[in-house]
């Protein structure tokens, strides 16, 4: 098996499922923000762990996990401030992952980024710093609370079971942080997919775009939509477990139009037409307390309510900027906010 790579230019969120966990502050014990000389430290340190699978004097090997047995050899641990997307060019993902890089400074950071590298395989972890309630920018500049903590709610991780509990241990007696699940309700995940309409039907300026424009970003980064349903059925039969619905994306335009015309307030007209055509075809009734939407997936993006995530890489423009790349920011945004402690519940605002 050859060794998982990024393709050359591209982002570290895209295109890569990750787990997601909620992150408490992390207490480093000084007023200055972490910096790439400060943090390669705390990769050695790391390294140290996985490669002796001992932490201040506990075993903490990575168990059972028969994927860590066939990956071959640790090779690197590296931890580097993560730029900005606009930032992240061939030559700086080479300098980040040479451990050279010096050019970037923690205002310029959106978070840390964690690669382990082995013979056979690369695994990563993002945290995400929060984002002191500026959505439409990644965060600028660090939050310090002068008492040495500093702040990364949300982390990414792809990697194997035993590896990411070997990451949070060390998390945990390193900074004295505690790594929590971070699952996403129902009616999280319908507002979320609800927003991010919303988000592709304006141009930069926030103007709206004309319906011709509307239809063809719907088709063009939205696609086809996989709805996931599951029933919560205390002592009812287990062998209807899960329904697929699927959505072609030429029908997309139409669906919410038709959604729009209901009048309900729900501010969700995606899921008010689909929920009206399932419940006159199939008599299910989506909005029903036993029902669960599990998973929402689509050509943009994938989120589960286990807490999993997906964002596909935008179509980017020559200017660099695209509905679908300002959208999948304020999502991934949206998703620091409420990992640092906002709502799960749809509230009209998805925070």
């Amino acid at each position: 098996m050859a060794p998982e790579k990024s393709t050359p230019q591209q982002y570290p969120l895209y295109d890569t499922t990750f787990t997601l966990q909620r992150l408490s502050p992390l207490y480093t014990g000084s007023e200055a923000p972490l910096d790439n000389t400060t943090l390669q430290k705390y990769a050695r340190q790391f390294r140290d762990v996985l490669a002796g699978d001992v932490l201040r004097g506990v075993r903490v090997g990575l168990g059972e996990d028969n994927t860590m047995a066939r990956v071959g050899a640790l090779q690197t641990v590296t931890w580097r401030l993560l730029p900005e997307e606009d930032r992240w060019t061939v030559e700086e993902e080479t300098q980040i992952m040479g451990g050279e890089d010096t050019t970037i400074g923690s205002a310029d950071a959106r978070g840390l980024l964690v690669t382990i590298t082995y013979e056979k395989a690369v695994y990563t972890a993002v945290l995400l710093r929060d984002l002191q309630g500026n959505l439409d920018e990644s965060m600028a500049g660090v939050e310090l609370d002068g008492s040495g903590f500093q702040k990364f709610p949300l982390i990414l991780t792809k990697m194997p079971i035993g590896l990411r509990d070997s990451f949070a241990n060390f998390l945990a007696t390193t900074f004295d942080a505690r790594v929590s699940v971070f699952s996403l309700t129902s009616p999280y995940l319908i507002t979320t997919f609800e927003q991010y309409l919303d988000y592709i039907y304006v141009d930069e300026d926030g103007e709206p775009l004309n319906p011709a424009e509307c239809g063809r970003a719907l088709r063009t980064i939205i696609g086809a939509i996989t709805v996931h349903i599951g029933f919560d059925m205390p002592g009812g039969s287990n062998a209807l477990k899960t329904v697929d619905i699927q959505i072609a994306g030429e029908d997309l335009p139409r669906m919410i139009a038709r959604g729009k015309k209901l009048g309900n307030s729900s501010g969700t007209p995606f899921m008010d037409a689909l929920t009206k055509y399932v419940k006159a075809h199939l008599a299910l009734d989506l909005r029903h307390g036993m029902v669960r939407v599990l998973k929402i997936s689509c050509d943009a993006f994938a989120l589960a309510a286990e807490g999993k995530a997906k964002f596909g890489l935008p179509h980017v423009g020559n200017d660099g900027e695209t509905p679908q790349r300002r959208a999948t920011r304020r999502l991934v945004n949206r998703l620091t906010m409420t990992a640092q402690g906002g709502s799960l519940v749809a509230d009209g605002k998805g925070s």
